[in-house]
């Protein structure tokens, strides 16, 4: 399998895993649907995983359109993902009230006496694959490496 089309597929993956978790984790009582959470907060959570979802459909189609320029949608691909799981290493400094913690908030997660936030894990496992997908989209040498279906290989240098 052709190296770029390895990478448009890690990155479809990672796109759709991110849109269909971000309902099934938050679309539940410790999110959404907690009792304690205001009608307004649960509109803005409810209306972010919807955006989530159609820019996360946005780029799996950016990846897969016939395009003189294939890079550009893997690009957007791994823009649209790490604008999503960037913000988990931040929010908290820039919003020193809030936490990354959706649990009771006793006991916190410790691993060997270091809190640790399952969510924020998996926004780093996500960030190392949207870069290796990345890395994987990337043309190699500034030529296009890989055709469409049926057209021939464009191996104009890219300036």
């Amino acid at each position: 399998m052709a190296r770029i089309k390895l990478g448009r597929l890690l990155m479809t993956l990672i796109l759709v895993l991110q849109a269909v978790l971000g309902f099934a984790l938050d679309w539940r009582g410790n999110h959404l649907l907690n009792p304690l959470w205001v009608p307004h907060a649960r509109f803005h959570g409810a209306l972010l995983l919807f955006l989530l979802a159609g820019v996360s459909a946005t780029g799996v189609w950016l990846l897969w359109r016939k395009s003189q320029e294939p890079e550009a949608g893997v690009k957007a691909a791994a823009l649209i993902s790490a604008s999503f799981w960037t913000p988990f290493f931040y929010i908290t400094f820039l919003l020193p009230s809030s936490s990354p913690w959706a649990g009771s908030p006793n006991p916190v997660p410790r691993i060997a006496g270091h809190v640790f936030y399952p969510n924020v894990a998996t926004a780093g496992v996500f960030l190392l694959l949207t870069a290796m997908a990345w890395l994987l989209g990337r043309e190699k040498s500034g030529v296009h490496q890989e055709a469409h279906e049926g057209e021939p290989l464009d191996v104009t240098p890219v300036t």
